[in-house]
């Protein structure tokens, strides 16, 4: 009930307001009510806002619903009124935890939000039935992406760049390839009809074809002269240049299938040797003696020989260039231990001897009294005959 409401003061007893005096200054007894001492105190007035309001043992019937009138605490001032806040606390939210309880409410899974935003911005497509909650498959999308936009950029491409990176990406050699297309050229460049405005490419000709066909070059020179003599140069170089052109063809087809043939059966034997590798490691109880293998360690040493960092180097070869002396104690375990790692054991097992025996000497002595806390019983004779 709001305190500006006219029966906010039904049931109270007002009595004690009829000697109050506005002036702060003036002190006078005032009689407790109720029969009870009196005590010499400040009268309340405006200056001294001390207001007692006396409960009374039962109140009045009202029509409206009754004012409840809490105890008042320790701490609070005398005569202060409490009014009773109605209204509910409100539970501030931030934005993070009110995108979970909508994610939560709608069922979407918080991968699938993430990559709707990604599609929104272009950067992955997919449709939403294609969904599987795993940062693989959206790598996945993103590769796909990659793909797509280095695709895009190769078809921007001028055709004979384009030519290049799709046979380099078959396994031809860019160098050989430009090589067989700059004599392809050469030999399709020359006019069949101004042949015989130039004698030198015309034993250039006859050279070259001659040699194709595994003449030596005293051979070559003699044919050379001897068709020169007859006066049939042209008509042999007319017919070497033909030949050529058709030859070289030939050749750079043959090269090109040749080294795609190559760079498959490159990829194909590695695919086998890291098929037949996790295969080695899977069935693998253990590599060195003693040292049994669990799942992860299998993961570990597969993954520490297969996988590649972007400068293509795996693990080992990672850890060889930090220990410059990698390669010396890979020598020493094959070389001079063989193999065999009982020696370590061995070695950790003189140590720990000798310290135990120094330390039964250094505690048991002739004629010495034995230390605190150790048992008289103690007998480390037998100890001492199995050391020897």
């Amino acid at each position: 009930m709001a305190i500006g409401d006219d029966n906010i003061l039904d049931g109270l007893d007002l009595s004690v307001l009829d000697n109050l005096t506005t002036n702060p200054e003036k002190k006078e007894d005032q009689p407790k009510a109720d029969g009870e001492g009196t005590k010499e105190e400040s009268n309340p007035g405006i200056f001294n806002p001390e207001l007692k309001i006396q409960e009374v043992d039962e109140l009045p019937e009202i029509e409206d619903t009754p004012v409840k009138v809490d105890q008042k605490e320790e701490n609070e001032p005398e005569g202060s009124v409490t009014e009773e806040n109605t209204e509910e606390p409100v539970s501030e939210k931030s934005e993070a935890s009110e995108v979970e309880e909508e994610e939560e409410e709608d069922g979407e899974p918080a991968l699938k939000v993430f990559a709707q935003i990604q599609r929104d911005s272009g950067l992955i497509d997919f449709n939403d039935d294609e969904f599987e909650d795993s940062e693989e498959w959206l790598l996945s999308k993103v590769q796909d992406t990659i793909n797509s936009k280095v695709e895009e950029y190769k078809e921007s491409m001028p055709e004979e760049i384009k030519y290049l990176l799709e046979n380099h990406e078959a396994g031809v050699n860019i160098y050989d390839l430009i090589q067989s297309d700059s004599k392809q050229q050469t030999y399709e460049s020359i006019d069949k009809e101004k042949l015989a405005d130039s004698e030198s490419i015309q034993k250039r000709l006859v050279k070259d074809l001659l040699s194709i066909n595994g003449f030596s070059q005293a051979q070559i020179d003699k044919k050379v002269a001897r068709y020169e003599d007859a006066g049939v140069l042209l008509e042999e170089a007319e017919e070497a240049l033909s030949t050529l052109q058709d030859v070289q063809k030939q050749q750079k087809v043959q090269m090109i299938e040749q080294q795609k043939q190559q760079k498959q059966q490159q990829v194909e034997a590695h695919k086998t040797w890291l098929s037949d590798l996790k295969t080695h490691i899977t069935k693998k109880e253990e590599i060195l003696p003693g040292f049994m293998l669990n799942p992860k360690d299998k993961d570990l040493l597969y993954n520490g020989i297969t996988k590649l960092d972007r400068n293509g180097k795996n693990e080992i070869m990672r850890m060889r260039e930090k220990d410059p002396e990698f390669d010396l104690k890979i020598a020493y375990l094959a070389t001079v231990l063989k193999w065999d790692f009982s020696a370590f054991e061995r070695q950790s097992t003189t140590k720990s001897t000798r310290k135990l025996a120094d330390a039964i000497k250094s505690t048991k002595k002739t004629g010495s009294r034995p230390s605190r806390g150790t048992s008289k019983a103690v007998n480390f004779d037998t100890m001492r005959k199995s050391l020897r």
